[in-house]
């Protein structure tokens, strides 16, 4: 008979001919196929655990570091399906896939035998020993440290529960297609093409899908306030049963903290990031909040003032006005999201800023789209990127929305690096463009976004997987801390806003703005958005340039009260997950009077956006707050591009800060790039906030 290691091998170097040429993934397996291979690399992992508990490993740290890498490697053949698959088996079959490895790291990361002989394990090679440090702490997050027997088991029962329903959770939001019927009537003002687009209902009633693509530029133009408050009410009201699941998910890890020593969820998951307590989490978004005060009122003033015009009586803000009443206000500085879609086709924006980004700034090389890459759908496209013509990894990018895919926009490693392995691999996974593949300004921010995930996701060479990229999404053991993780990509996107400069100007004879401290001329690159836009799709007419300033200058337009949401959801998830074991918990009922103190709003009754909150099943609870950290360490690395594609720069920044993934903490990153430790200044001054001394 085969062992078990054995046969996974064989079973996942299988079906050659499947295989995509670049990748070597098979990413169109079927849901027998998923089964099957997930059912080895589960054996695989459980077997080698076993041989390192008889005593039968040479070197216990290796052998569990190559079966990890070995799940790493093959476990996006099994789970991506559960992202991207049409057809609803292989879906299914794929959450089934991730939440069995899943388990399996849970029933190895619980045995006690294990985790002595790796943590007695010694080591010469330093990778091998921050890969040994870290998969300790998994050890220990299960309660392997705990003295207890039956406080471990008891910990590992119910985390099994809580992965069990964070796992219904995310499979619920990916499988809804809700709709919400309006009339033509109801739709005056939205844009005729995306009207046009929609299918019909019942009677005269057409459905407008409550994915982003569509619903956003509906709270955008829509002029009849009911509708619009129909609309956000469809879209904030989806998943009710994940509102259930939200209450036992917030339970669970809050009772799991208590049986690890920890005072609550907040405490323990914070343990080891930049940002390392609640009370630093916290203290934190009070500065912030505290600083845009001022802002807020001004833009609930701003908006408050032009209701008015079209309700005299009113007296406040509705949730549903803010996109309205906003789009307005950038439409009032020249900024017209829907005049710009013509210049963003997607077919072409999005090779020209990969190639901005990878090989003006980072200094890669890249190729593609390839034409013989085998991916999970036609939309999809897949890129080369290499340094020194050494390839080191590929990018897969499926960006247009469908029904049964992942409803919102992230990057996702599909195979980190190994010594004498295949290069990187990630995939963009999005919902951008509309029923013509135009992209929305914000939607261009976003791509720019999610490719500074990617170049993160690919810059680093072969290491242990647990030090790779990667995050909560994936089933493996891996990835930086989680407020360090969005930095790269919140400083990517600061690059949609570079204003246009002369090829040649010189550092004196530069705006101060653009100077340089060495004053040595040097050849600047365009705006970026000058680089990456295509002529208008009807007239030819390039991008002006006024424009490209218009969107600089306004950057941070409405920035206190969409600051304001957002730091609401940060404190949201604090306050839930700060929450001392229950046996009742109402996560969704802390959401009303957060808001209103934070950001000055009344939720609509009866509404509950979190059951459809991605973050809080994928990771990101307890550390929804890591995108402002990440944007204020973005926002400070920036200055040292001053405001340019500056390739010196982005070499550095690739060395210091990409290339190592987990291979070294978050701080020490920022630091080594930025010659000391990172302030908050360069965040406040952008947003025109007095700095305090």
């Amino acid at each position: 008979m085969l062992h078990p290691i054995h046969r996974a091998i064989i079973l996942l170097t299988a079906a050659r001919a499947m295989r995509c040429p670049h990748t070597q993934l098979r990413l169109r397996l079927g849901a027998a196929e998923i089964r099957d291979t997930a059912a080895a690399l589960v054996s695989g992992l459980e077997a080698a655990a076993t041989d390192i508990e008889s005593g039968n490993a040479q070197d216990a740290l290796l052998a569990w570091t190559r079966a990890t890498d070995a799940v790493a490697v093959g476990s996006a053949e099994v789970c991506l399906p559960a992202l991207i698959a049409t057809d609803a088996e292989a879906r299914d079959a794929g959450a089934a896939a991730k939440r069995s490895i899943i388990d399996a790291f849970g029933n190895c990361y619980g045995r006690k035998s294990l985790y002595d002989a790796i943590k007695a394990s010694e080591t010469t090679d330093p990778l091998l020993a921050r890969a040994r440090d870290k998969h300790v702490a998994r050890f220990e997050a299960n309660g392997l440290a705990l003295a207890d027997a039956a406080a471990r088991e008891q910990v590992a029962k119910l985390k099994l529960e809580l992965g069990a329903e964070c796992a219904a959770m995310e499979q619920e939001i990916n499988g809804d297609s809700s709709t919400v019927a309006l009339t033509c009537d109801e739709l005056e003002g939205v844009p005729a093409a995306l009207v046009d687009a929609l299918p019909v209902g019942d009677g005269d009633k057409l459905l407008v899908s409550l994915k982003a693509p569509t619903l956003t530029p509906v709270l955008q133009h829509a002029k009849d306030p009911a509708a619009r408050r129909k609309a956000y009410i469809a879209g904030t009201s989806r998943c009710p049963e994940n509102a259930r699941r939200l209450n036992r998910v917030v339970a669970l890890r809050a009772q799991i903290a208590g049986l690890l020593g920890f005072a609550s969820h907040a405490e323990g998951t914070l343990k080891g990031n930049m940002a390392s307590s609640p009370d630093e989490v916290n203290a934190f978004l009070d500065r912030v909040v505290t600083r845009l005060k001022p802002k807020r009122d001004e833009d609930y003033a701003s908006l408050l003032a032009l209701k008015r015009r079209e309700v005299p009586d009113a007296d406040a803000l509705d949730p549903w006005d803010t996109a309205y009443f906003g789009r307005q206000v950038r439409e009032s500085k020249g900024i017209d999201e829907e005049a710009l879609k013509p210049h963003f086709p997607a077919s072409e924006v999005v090779p020209a800023t990969i190639k901005a980004l990878g090989e003006d700034l980072f200094g890669f090389t890249v190729r593609g789209p390839l034409d013989d890459a085998q991916l999970w759908h036609d939309d999809c496209e897949l890129y080369e990127v290499a340094k020194d013509d050494i390839i080191v990894g590929h990018v897969a990018l499926d960006l247009k929305s469908r029904d049964g895919k992942f409803g919102h926009q992230m990057v996702v490693p599909l195979r980190p690096a190994l010594v004498d392995g295949q290069p990187n691999c990630c995939a963009v996974l999005g919902n951008m463009g509309d029923a013509n593949g135009r992209l929305r300004f914000r939607e261009v921010e976003t791509l720019l976004h999610e490719l500074g995930h990617v170049f993160h996701a690919l810059a680093g060479g072969p290491k242990p997987s647990i030090l790779g990229w990667a995050w909560p999404m994936v089933p493996w053991p891996g990835g930086v801390e989680m407020d360090m993780l969005e930095v790269p990509s919140m400083l990517t996107q600061q690059f949609v806003y570079a204003a246009a400069a002369s090829e040649t100007l010189s550092a004196s004879t530069r705006p101060p703005r653009h100077r340089r401290v060495t004053g040595r001329p040097r050849r600047y690159a365009p705006a970026v958005l000058a680089k990456i836009a295509r002529p208008h799709a009807e007239t030819g007419a390039s991008l002006p340039s006024k424009t490209i300033e218009a969107l600089a200058e306004n950057r941070h337009l409405l920035a206190g009260l969409g600051n304001a949401r957002y730091i609401a959801m940060c404190r949201y998830d604090m306050a839930m997950h700060s929450l001392a074991p229950a046996a009742d918990v109402d996560a969704c009922g802390l959401w009303p009077a957060i808001y209103e103190e934070t950001a000055g709003f009344a939720e609509a009754p009866g509404t509950h956006f979190a059951s459809t909150w991605y973050h809080m099943c994928i990771g990101y609870d307890a550390g929804y707050y890591s995108y402002l950290w990440s944007e204020v360490n973005a926002v400070d690395a920036y200055k040292q591009f001053g405001d340019e594609l500056d390739a010196a720069a982005g070499r550095r920044f690739r060395e210091c800060v990409l290339e190592p993934g987990a291979a070294a903490g978050g701080a020490a990153m920022m630091e080594a790039f930025l010659g000391r430790p990172f302030r908050e200044d360069a965040y406040f001054e952008r947003l025109g906030v007095p700095v305090s001394s």
